[in-house]
């Protein structure tokens, strides 16, 4: 009578209150497997956009070093005309002009900055990726420039409009959305003659600072495809240990 009076009700508790924490606990392993989850499936897609967008960076960064390694080329060209007074052809406007053409470099750091902001850079356990990253964005940032203001300006105010629009038409660098460079194939500018080209050269090899300012630009771009190859093994560092 004691028993099926005290005894049995109490363990009939007893067993619903360890089933009632059996149930929470296995409903707190179940959320907390699916969080683990979807915590996968995001630092994969993660890993995903950040392998593509530090390969869009190398593919952008191989672009500038094969553009700027010419543009180097065409301002040794140009300096070596200065410094002559031989009569010249189209050609050599054409080096003068694209001597200060520019292909800046930004990278595509969206999805970082997305981890950044969201909270999610705790995906990476990698301590080491993290760090990678981290100084990979920072240098790049801080590298992304072309000082090629002073000799734009003094090309650029000498040579006509009307030979810069036939440049520009006839003779372009960049593609439409000026994403990809087009090369510099050899061009003919129409309805510009040997004397104006001739005209416009004289005009360049008296002005007073272009030597120095053209000497500037050409050590300038050298140091820019100097950064650009380091970046470029800096991106392909990180992409090995995503």
């Amino acid at each position: 009578m004691f028993y099926s009076k005290f005894i049995a009700p109490r363990g009939r508790i007893i067993a619903e209150f360890f089933l009632v924490v059996l149930g929470v606990l296995a409903a707190l392993m179940v959320d907390t497997w699916m969080e683990e989850r979807q915590d996968d499936n995001l630092r994969q897609e993660y890993m995903t956009r950040l392998a593509d967008d530090l390969e869009t960076d190398r593919q952008s960064l191989d672009y500038r070093i094969s553009f700027y390694s010419a543009v180097r080329d065409f301002g040794l060209e140009t300096l070596d005309r200065i410094q002559s007074d031989s009569q010249v052809e189209q050609e050599a406007i054409l080096a003068a002009y694209y001597t200060s053409e520019l292909f800046l470099f930004r990278s595509l750091k969206n999805t970082y900055e997305d981890m950044l902001s969201t909270g999610n850079i705790r995906l990476l356990a990698d301590i080491e990726l993290r760090l990678a990253l981290a100084s990979y964005y920072r240098k790049i940032s801080a590298e992304a420039t072309d000082t090629a203001e002073d000799y734009r300006r003094i090309v650029r105010g000498i040579i006509p409009w009307k030979i810069q629009a036939a440049i520009r038409e006839h003779c372009p660098t960049i593609d439409e959305i000026g994403e990809i460079p087009t090369g510099f194939p050899p061009c003919k500018l129409p309805g510009v003659s040997t004397d104006e080209v001739n005209e416009v050269f004289q005009s360049l090899r008296t002005h007073p600072d272009l030597v120095n300012v053209l000497t500037f630009r050409v050590s300038d771009v050298d140091t820019s495809i100097y950064l650009f190859k380091a970046q470029k093994q800096t991106a392909l560092s990180v992409l090995a240990l995503l």
